[in-house]
């Protein structure tokens, strides 16, 4: 195939910019197509002869699949042979990791799951569309999803199996490091059914991005599974990436059910220095905009008794709105909202009063980045209309393998070869190289004569006279 004739002849055809455009991308990815069938064709052949070396025997002819690449369907031919044990299998599958009934590349799936953490599944299937060869429905994306996510999942309980080993040996000894936990719910395919997906980061200061701050070396782990798992996970990850011995540990959160002082405790004890875990001022904030229903004058008054550490003062002026009140529901927020301060206040404050000036790190700023990084959960999973079942962590895991920059790496392990395997694939494509037929260039056809300078009797003149005749 002479892609630069064929290319000059597409062009001579069309009359546009535009339209060759489009002619010149279809072939392209049709000679991808063609060439990448060509390979995998030759590389079955020898794994096929290097096996029958070994004494396995061909079942039947070759067998077809399809696989969907990037740039297009792809016709896979495998023979299906017999090994010395009696099993069949296709040697050319096993050497490339495909899986059982697997239609779509891993390229494509990892690709798929990325652009879904983003957009609806509809959409997903209209930008491949757009700018790929791919073709598929919106429920083969969430099954990409749910593949490329239990990928992260598997990795995230391997941790956890390793640090309960203690083989688990963090190399970082930052300063400070800074944790935040919380919870947000999405809506279950069942009636009124709420799923909690459990959500923390983990960083080691700020860094400055003009007049904004961004967090350094941030880290995330969420799921949608229990309490438990999610600490645990949580655990392994601190142990993996870091060695507390001399780091000071601050946590935020706003003390609900499963995010109290205790787990963080548990989850930072490598370290030899007080844990401190105050209460997130957002959630304080809005928990006294919710009961004294937005009245400015009495949340700044509650607010400054709380900056002085005034725990009198502010049960207080609880106490004195909550006798001008004469509904009992709003009397229920006010009580509700004193328990929670008051249950809390050991841990109203704010972690830079706590600590010595000279020791705060660089743009040292008040916690509370949690809110904020929610977005990346709630802006996809949150949306009008949206029920999720089994897909749920699927999609909780690829997010947090984006954040993380660990998605790709742990998806596409299953697919990378052993050494043993490298060696063996190297070997097919030195046999497949030798059974690719030569092209030898065409001279065209020959022209000649036999010289006259002799006697038609002689043996010259008589062969010249016979080819004259024929």
């Amino acid at each position: 195939m002479d892609s630069i004739k064929d290319l000059l002849e597409i062009w001579k055809n069309q009359t546009s910019l535009l339209a060759f455009e489009e002619e010149a991308t279809a072939y392209m990815y049709q000679f991808m197509r063609r060439s990448v069938e060509q390979v995998f064709s030759l590389l079955d052949q020898a794994i096929t002869r290097e096996k029958q070396a070994e004494g396995w025997k061909v079942d039947s002819h070759k067998d077809q699949r399809i696989l969907q690449f990037l740039f297009g369907p792809v016709t896979l031919y495998h023979t299906r042979m017999i090994n010395p044990e009696g099993h069949a299998c296709y040697p050319l599958d096993n050497l490339l990791r495909l899986r059982k009934h697997m239609r779509y590349s891993p390229n494509v799936e990892y690709e798929t799951a990325t652009l879904a953490s983003r957009m609806t599944c509809r959409e997903v299937v209209k930008t491949l569309a757009t700018w790929t060869q791919v073709q598929m429905s919106h429920t083969t994306v969430m099954r990409c999803v749910r593949a490329v996510g239990e990928a992260q999942e598997k990795q995230d309980q391997e941790l956890v199996i390793q640090a309960e080993n203690g083989e688990l040996d963090g190399k970082r000894q930052p300063n400070f490091l800074f944790a935040e936990a919380d919870g947000t719910f999405v809506r279950g395919l069942k009636k009124r059914q709420h799923i909690e997906i459990k959500h923390f980061i983990l960083y080691e200061g700020w860094v400055k991005n003009g007049k904004r701050r961004l967090l350094k070396e941030p880290y995330a782990v969420m799921t949608s599974k229990g309490l438990d798992t999610f600490w645990e996970q949580v655990g392994a990850a601190v142990e993996q990436r870091y060695r507390l011995w001399q780091t000071q540990v601050v946590a935020n959160s706003d003390g609900g059910v499963g995010y109290d002082e205790a787990h963080f405790k548990d989850a930072f004890c490598g370290s030899h220095k007080r844990i401190w875990v105050q209460l997130d001022a957002f959630h304080v904030a809005q928990s006294l905009i919710r009961s004294l229903h937005g009245d400015k004058a009495w949340i700044t008054r509650i607010q400054q008794a709380i900056q002085r550490k005034d725990r009198t003062e502010v049960i207080l002026l609880l106490d004195t709105y909550e006798s001008n009140l004469d509904e009992d529901e709003r009397i229920k927020q006010v009580e509700k909202v004193k328990q929670y301060l008051i249950g809390h206040w050991d841990r109203l404050f704010d972690w830079r009063e706590i600590m010595a000036k000279e020791t705060l790190p660089e743009n040292a700023g008040r916690l509370g980045a949690m809110e904020s990084n929610q977005r990346h959960l709630t802006f996809r999973m949150k949306k009008r209309g949206m029920h999720w079942g089994e897909s749920e962590e699927g999609m909780v895991k690829v997010i947090q393998g984006i954040r993380n920059g660990t998605l790709k790496a742990a998806y596409l392990s299953s697919f990378i070869p052993t050494k043993r395997d490298e060696r063996i694939i190297k070997k097919m494509i030195r046999i497949a190289s030798l059974l690719k037929e030569p092209t030898v260039p065409s001279i065209g056809a020959h022209r000649g004569r036999i010289g006259t300078n002799a006697s038609s009797s002689s043996a010259v003149g008589k062969l010249n006279k016979v080819l004259t005749f024929a």
